[in-house]
């Protein structure tokens, strides 16, 4: 019987399925809170006691509907670990980091299945949503050691000055992301209109996250001072771009927060996130880079 192994190029095709997935899952999830569905399956795995398949109600196909993509999460992070495997040459870290994303998926499922049982208690669906930020890190470093044309020695030439201002870019990326949990769990989308809220004061949370949105930028603002406009370089594309949907972000952030927050732009705002997220890492990737060995 002939053994299927897959050439660098199709790995990287179904590393970057996996990421692409597993960011549709935060806006899947999104759209269960947003709409008020987040309590739709009152039961796990079932929608209902011994029932699978929801009946015909919005909120419970919103929810169920969530489930399904996490089925399809569950099935590309497997392929991955078995393409790693089956990647001619092979490589160990690729086996490494999709045993990973298997990991991160399996909690996440455990976590959300906590989530319905526990009201959409709001630490719990914050943690939920932050756990599928360490899974997306896990996917994009999976992604890029994955792709065909990675420098072949070496490390990418970029200044420690320079790198070192990379990992204070990322770092108040997380607080902005942190913060923003919080911003959520206090303000009205709950995913249920009878879900308890944190007891913070909203204007308060929504300011902190603010002052670390502004911190971001002008951190992102003075790294991009710092490089030559004229410099070709792979660091300056990703600061470009990081700098483009930091700028994005905050631009949605504020008209969400003085136009009342509708569900449209708030859904837009965590899709946003999840971009985010994803080209703070692709930047901390590009200025800290190292060979991908055989093995």
């Amino acid at each position: 019987m002939r053994i299927v192994t897959l050439n660098p190029l199709q790995y990287h095709w179904l590393t970057r399925c996996a990421l692409w997935l597993l960011s549709a899952i935060v806006v899947s999830g999104a759209a269960v809170r947003l709409t008020g569905s987040g309590l739709g399956c009152s039961d796990w795995p079932n929608c209902e006691p011994g029932q699978l398949v929801p009946e015909a109600d919005f909120h419970a196909w919103v929810e169920f509907g969530n489930r399904l993509v996490t089925g399809l999460v569950s099935l590309a992070v497997v392929l991955a670990v078995l393409g790693s495997l089956r990647r001619v040459p092979p490589a160990r870290a690729l086996t490494n980091w999709s045993w990973g994303l298997v990991i991160g998926v399996a909690a996440q499922i455990g976590l959300g299945a906590i989530t319905v049982l526990t009201h959409l208690s709001p630490p719990i669906v914050m943690g939920h949503f932050l756990l599928s930020m360490v899974l997306i890190w896990n996917s994009v470093v999976l992604e890029d050691l994955a792709r065909p044309n990675r420098p072949s020695v070496g490390r990418i030439l970029v200044s420690p000055s320079l790198r070192h201002h990379s990992y204070l870019v990322v770092f108040i990326t997380v607080l902005v992301i942190v913060t923003g949990t919080f911003v959520t769990a206090t303000g009205p989308h709950g995913g249920d209109e009878n879900v308890a809220r944190l007891g913070f004061s909203f204007p308060s949370v929504a300011r902190i996250h603010g002052c670390a949105v502004v911190a971001l930028l002008a951190a992102s603002i003075l790294l991009r001072l710092r490089l030559r406009s004229d410099t070709k370089t792979h660091f300056l594309h990703r600061v470009n771009i990081f700098l483009l949907v930091a700028l994005g972000q905050a631009v949605i952030g504020y008209v969400q927060y003085f136009t009342k927050l509708p569900i449209v732009l708030v859904a837009f705002h965590i899709a946003g996130a999840t971009v985010l997220w994803v080209m703070a890492i692709r930047l901390l990737l590009v200025s800290n880079s190292r060979t991908l060995k055989a093995g």
